[in-house]
């Protein structure tokens, strides 16, 4: 592996960056519990040390002081014996009265030079440390006066050398440096593995992203391997997934229905025009090819224009003006329209609508609904048959029912029926081959940017029955406000 791609890696990766974060914190973790730990220890080591030390030279001092000077030699001496360290006694002169070990007074030692110099000034007991902590030849140094009389007349020298306790931080160091860095090397590989982990859905997600975007729209994620916090994303990209796959299936299914539909159409249009250029016509026949011509192109407008409102729906661009319609009217209007319709097949149309139903809406929109519904139910229900609209106020709602007496919807076909281009079995319609299957959607749509709802009832009576259920303005008070709003405009 190169150094380029362990750089890669580790500093332009989320789980190296990550990795070595968790080491950089560790390390001044580490950092700074060694300064706190090596301060504390350091404080409360040389701190007995230094105590014990000024006590032993107490009472050297002390003992001296109630020695006669000719015998200060031979009890220094003696004292030296059972003392682990320097011991010297220096007179007014500088002179060395005894020394036992190391010498702690010349030219080359300044610091103890400085020290019994402050003792004779100040009359007490100086301390000092010659050296830095972790230096080697790092004594702690006691120097106190000696009185006689009340008069110094000498300074006694008590040195401890300090290597024991200098190894002692070493070692510890040594091991707590060594210990430090396999903790630093443990704790970036947890963290880098750790990193992997909690990365391992984001890669899971970029996978069924990239599948999705090469055009495997049914990739899932798992959401039960995934912890609780990722499982809300997951969740909402199956969904959008799900959202993606059945939208382009949709537009998929619907390029291939409108292909399909318009294609009938043209191929006759073309048909009928290459016939007609093949030899000379009269007047009549041209006038009746036209005709045929006008009724096809006029067939497929319909489509067209259905399709541009499916594609305003789809799109949130479907205009709905706010006017007040009288419900009740416009179903009787639309209820007599049929009459001669119905009538060429003996249909009878029984129209029940109860007075005073009003909502607010586009009122060509919601003719359209019921001129959709009426032309299927007379495209479905038998001669000799009738075919029922009624209306009626629910509380704040208008139930709309068209009903025939047809074959009925199965219940294999009503999940489907609003959907684009479903048509059910064309053996139980009686005008086989009409229509494009776009009117129960388009009714959806329309009903929907209402307020309303639209479904099929499944129920034991012969025939279909379409149920439309609109928002009236003279029963909900917000609708009622609005619809006054309305009338009160110039």
């Amino acid at each position: 592996m190169s150094l380029q791609t362990v750089y890669n890696r580790m500093f332009r990766t989320f789980r190296g960056k990550l990795a070595v974060s968790y080491i950089v914190v560790e390390s001044l973790i580490l950092i700074v519990a060694a300064a706190l730990m090596y301060w504390f220890l350091a404080n409360e080591i040389y701190k007995d040390v230094d105590n014990t030390l000024i006590h032993e030279a107490q009472e050297m001092v002390e003992f001296l002081e109630k020695t006669p000077p000719n015998l200060w030699v031979q009890q220094t001496e003696s004292f030296s014996d059972d003392f682990e360290g320097f011991a010297q006694l220096i007179n007014h002169n500088g002179v060395i009265l005894f020394r036992v070990g190391k010498q702690l007074v010349g030219h080359d030692k300044k610091d103890v030079n400085l020290a019994i110099q402050q003792a004779w000034r100040s009359n007490s007991p100086i301390f000092i440390s010659t050296r830095g902590l972790l230096q080697k030849d790092n004594f702690r140094v006691a120097a106190i006066p000696l009185h006689i009389q009340n008069q110094p007349v000498a300074v006694a020298i008590l040195a401890k050398n300090t290597n024991d306790i200098q190894h002692f931080f070493k070692l510890l160091y040594t091991i707590g440096g060594a210990l430090g860095l396999l903790s630093m090397i443990i704790s970036g590989l947890v963290g880098y593995r750790m990193a992997r982990r909690s990365l391992r859905p984001i890669h899971d997600i970029t996978d069924a992203a990239q599948a999705v975007s090469n055009g495997d729209l049914s990739r899932r994620l798992d959401t039960a391997a995934h912890d609780e916090e990722i499982q809300t994303l997951v969740e909402s990209l199956n969904k959008m997934f799900e959202c993606l796959e059945s939208n382009f299936n949709s537009q998929k299914r619907f390029v291939s229905d409108t292909s399909h539909e318009l294609r009938h159409p043209i191929t006759i249009l073309k048909g009928e025009i290459e016939v007609a250029l093949m030899h000379e016509r009269s007047p009549e026949e041209y006038k009746a090819l036209l005709k045929q011509l006008f009724s096809i192109s006029d067939r497929m407008q319909h489509i067209v224009n259905d399709m541009l409102t499916l594609a305003q729906a789809d799109a949130g661009t479907l205009e709905i003006t706010q006017e007040p319609i009288d419900l009740s009217l416009l179903l009787q209007e639309v209820g007599q329209d049929h009459l001669i319709l119905f009538s060429k097949r003996k249909i009878n149309l029984d129209i029940d609508v109860q007075e005073g139903l009003e909502m607010i809406g586009d009122q060509h929109r919601i003719e359209r609904i019921f001129y959709n519904l009426l032309n299927n139910a007379f495209r479905y229900a038998p001669e000799n048959s009738t075919v029922t609209l009624s209306a009626v106020a629910e509380g704040d709602t208008a139930k709309v029912r068209v009903m025939d007496e047809g074959e009925g919807v199965s219940p294999e076909d009503a999940p489907h029926l609003f959907e684009r281009f479903y048509r059910a079995d064309d053996a139980r319609t009686n005008q086989q081959g009409e229509g494009a299957g776009l009117g129960l959607s388009i009714c959806k749509h329309i009903v929907l940017a209402h307020h309303g709802e639209i479904r099929v009832v499944l129920d034991d009576r012969k025939g279909a029955t379409f149920e439309v259920l609109l928002p009236l303005s003279t029963m909900n008070p917000e609708y009622a406000k609005r619809l006054q709003g309305l009338l009160n405009k110039p």
